[in-house]
């Protein structure tokens, strides 16, 4: 009940600048009448309503321009969502609780459904990751899942989640490419510029016109062109961060030093697999001191989040703070897209070994360091 109180409250003191209301009616089978159905604008309601008989009417002032929204409804704390793009129009919903968040209905709009279609092309990988999903958790009540080669085959580099994340997005990109003069397929651009290699960066770039690339988004594309992720030997690309008291430092000052390797840890500090790895982390970073300086490059959205992970920073395990770090030009240099990635250096910079997740962190540290 708190977190409707809260919703609620962020509605009503939320003042935006509007040219158009947009009407939603909703039908929406197999939740009770307890549920709350809310508009949301990023994370902000716009509009919120309680189902009453499986319907719900929400009427919002949103902008002429199309742009994404989320239909998303809390019951008993459980919350569903579906992802719109819309803009002032009329619209339809229909689905039924098992529907979201990707067979979800919309009709009556015009934008929306370019979207629709890309959902329809991906669903068929949806429900294989749903299979997928369900026999992981199977798995992970017996003690078949404690085998390091079981969760490389499912959650490894090159494991079968991984497998289906390529597929998703190998859609995606097709989609952008044949849908090029779409609003929608703009909304993506931003989140696909380490997502795949330089020939889809480089066709998208062409498609773009003297005017687009002269934006942002047309010279991170060019940037991402001319970018590739790092391999064996190659040096490392150098970071502008903050050091636990929020004090200006560098990745290369952890480097040509007295340690023999320099563990370099990207991580988010909402991700639940780089907080697994922190721990283990930890572990070589305790024992293996004389030779090993770990350098964690924990991303956030600010300060106040990454605090409680400064403070644990020790002389051979240094966590700063890489503040929107996805925004920047060096992430689109390094094409890394996933978190925990671990890039272990010599200590002259030079590439060793990579890897991803925290199912294999601990072999390949081993490999290494020793046991």
């Amino acid at each position: 009940m708190k977190k409707l109180t809260t919703l609620a409250l962020l509605l009503t003191a939320t003042l935006q600048g509007f040219a158009g209301e947009i009407k939603i009616t909703a039908n929406l089978t197999g939740f009770t009448d307890t549920a709350v159905v809310y508009l949301l604008s990023g994370q902000t309601p716009i509009a919120y309503q309680t189902l009453t008989q499986g319907k719900v009417e929400l009427t919002a002032e949103v902008s002429e321009t199309p742009d994404t929204y989320a239909i998303y409804v809390v019951e008993n704390n459980q919350p569903y969502y579906t992802m719109l793009f819309v803009a002032n129009e009329t619209i339809e919903i229909n689905a039924n609780k098992n529907d979201f968040p990707y067979a979800v209905k919309v009709t009556g709009s015009k934008h929306h459904a370019i979207k629709a279609k890309l959902d329809e092309l991906q669903m068929p990988i949806h429900k294989k990751g749903e299979a997928l999903k369900q026999e992981i958790t199977a798995l992970q009540q017996t003690t078949e899942w404690q085998k390091p080669e079981i969760q490389e085959k499912y959650v490894g580099s090159h494991g079968l989640a991984n497998q289906l994340t390529k597929e998703l997005k190998q859609v995606e990109a097709d989609f952008i490419l044949n849908n090029f003069n779409n609003a929608y397929t703009w909304t993506l651009l931003p989140y696909n510029t380490t997502a795949f290699d330089k020939t889809f960066y480089q066709a998208v770039y062409d498609k773009m016109t003297t005017e687009q690339k002269q934006t942002p988004l047309g010279k991170q594309y060019l940037l991402a062109s001319q970018s590739q992720r790092l391999t064996k030997g190659d040096t490392y690309i150098d970071i502008n961060l903050l050091d636990k008291d929020l004090k200006t430092v560098k990745l290369s000052d952890y480097f040509n030093k007295d340690k023999e390797y320099v563990l370099v840890d990207l991580s988010s500090v909402s991700c639940p697999d780089s907080n697994k790895a922190f721990y283990i982390t930890k572990t070589f970073a305790d024992r293996i001191s004389e030779k090993l300086q770990v350098v964690s490059v924990l991303q956030s959205n600010d300060a106040e989040t990454y605090s409680h992970f400064g403070k644990l920073s020790t002389d051979n395990w240094s966590m700063l703070y890489a503040e929107d770090f996805t925004r920047t030009d060096t992430y689109i240099q390094y094409q890394e897209n996933v978190t925990p990635t671990f890039l272990l250096f010599n200590r002259n910079g030079k590439l060793i070994d990579r890897w991803v997740g925290s199912a294999v962190h601990q072999q390949k540290l081993e490999k290494y360091l020793g046991k």
